[in-house]
């Protein structure tokens, strides 16, 4: 299955559940989709997916046409070469399809001072290490494959 931007909005979805499950936060009801949202707009550009590194990979391929054309390597074998590449500059941030470009622990220092800056959640409860703690579980959990 390969990820896309979707798939990040999902795993947004699911750490507010997650975390609201196990009571470290409380969202106001009729704002959860808001809350969804604005937690995707924070933590959004720092998880890339298939999609995005597909995307990476041809323009890698585009800026370098003139010298890729005179080798004679397919326009396939082109295209893995620069995802493998793009691919390995996330060393083992690389989780399901999606790829982090912050640590998880600093992704999760994030969806936490989102959640103390955002008006959609009614409250925040824990510390910082527990709701940073819950957050990764719910980030390393997380399979888009069981999304459908």
């Amino acid at each position: 299955m390969s990820t896309n931007r979707e798939t990040v909005r999902s795993l947004c979805k699911i750490i507010i559940t997650r975390l609201e499950n196990q009571k470290f936060i409380r969202v106001y009801p009729e704002k959860r989709q808001q809350a969804t949202e604005e937690l995707f707009r924070k933590v959004g550009p720092y998880v890339l997916t298939d999609q995005d590194l597909r995307e990476r990979a041809l323009e890698a391929i585009g800026e370098k046409a003139e010298v890729l054309d005179e080798s004679a390597y397919t326009d396939n074998e082109r295209f893995r070469a620069a995802k493998q590449v793009i691919r390995k500059s996330f060393g083992d941030d690389v989780l399901h399809g999606l790829y982090f470009q912050r640590s998880l622990k600093n992704l999760a220092a994030a969806v936490r001072e989102t959640f103390m800056e955002i008006n959609h959640i009614e409250d925040v409860f824990g510390t910082d290490d527990e709701l940073d703690r819950a957050t990764v579980e719910a980030i390393q959990r997380f399979d888009p494959k069981n999304l459908h």
